[in-house]
């Protein structure tokens, strides 16, 4: 990879592939620890005890948007971790296709 026999070009491309890949596989792992172990979700009551002083229709309107809002960042969480994974792929094989001798 980084021997004298590669031309310079050939160099800083793999330097600047292996830095691309360790943050890909860092931010795959991010997500997946973020998705494995997700915080949990308050209860209708335990979300009424601590946010709730208004309403009761009010309060559940808040709480469906909550519900909501952390399906979503599920959802978000998953994009990212897919996204990271086709990076470390591409990269992973371009990487090969560049020092594979010929």
């Amino acid at each position: 990879m980084f021997g004298k026999e590669q031309d310079l070009i050939k160099r800083i491309m793999n330097l600047i592939l292996i830095i691309w890949i360790i943050v890909a596989i860092f931010i795959a792992y991010s997500s997946l620890i973020n998705l494995f172990f997700d915080h949990p979700k308050d209860t209708y009551k335990e979300y009424e005890k601590k946010y709730c002083l208004e309403e009761v229709n009010l309060c559940k309107n808040r709480y469906d948007v909550y519900l909501l809002d952390k399906k979503r960042e599920q959802k978000e969480q998953t994009k990212v971790l897919i996204n990271s994974l086709g990076n470390i792929v591409i990269i992973g094989t371009f990487m090969l296709i560049l020092n594979k001798k010929q």
